[in-house]
């Protein structure tokens, strides 16, 4: 008699530990499956993390190498875009394409004469007074000047834009640009 009940305890403990398992083995495939998840989610934030850093510094490079030409900022300014490539995985191709438009002169103001540096060679250029009137010709009118020194300082905005379409990255640049001119350069 003790002997076929043990056999039947025996047989529902087997049950019980075989759905155990498949009950413990259902997690384990659930805590597996939302690791790859988050992993390849992860992997996605990271990939357009850095498709985002090479666009801005694709857009940054464009900027400063158009910056450091002054034809760019002579009249008549270039008509069109201008456009430079990157390439950051040094394969020889453009990986990405910043696109510069002709700059825009945000204000032009005259420079005072209190404002320059007498000692400065850099402001010779810019000493003496200058007018401009309704001919356009520069005088130097000392009753109508008011101050004005040879030069101007002018600011403008030079904006870059990047549009990849392998990686759908898109940014948008802009930086401002300083400069003193004498009156009348080009």
């Amino acid at each position: 008699y003790g002997g076929a009940e043990r056999m039947k305890t025996k047989a529902k403990q087997r049950g019980i530990v075989l759905i155990v398992v498949l009950i413990m083995l259902a997690i384990f495939t659930v805590i597996v499956v939302s690791m790859l998840t988050g992993s390849n989610i992860n992997f996605k934030i990271a990939g357009n993390q850095q498709n985002r850093i090479e666009a801005k510094h694709s857009a940054s490079n464009a900027i400063e190498s158009y910056i450091s030409n002054p034809a760019n900022f002579a009249i008549p300014l270039p008509e069109g875009n201008t456009e430079f490539g990157s390439d950051f995985n040094g394969d020889g191709s453009d990986d990405m394409v910043a696109v510069v438009a002709p700059p825009t002169c945000l204000s032009s103001e005259p420079i005072k004469q209190s404002e320059l540096d007498v000692a400065d060679p850099a402001d010779a250029q810019c000493l003496g007074t200058a007018q401009n009137s309704s001919s356009g010709v520069l005088t130097d009118d000392s009753a109508a000047l008011q101050g004005n020194s040879w030069c101007a300082k002018m600011t403008w905005d030079v904006g870059a834009t990047v549009s990849d379409a392998r990686t759908n990255t898109e940014v948008e640049m802009h930086q401002g640009v300083y400069l003193r001119e004498v009156i009348g350069t080009p």
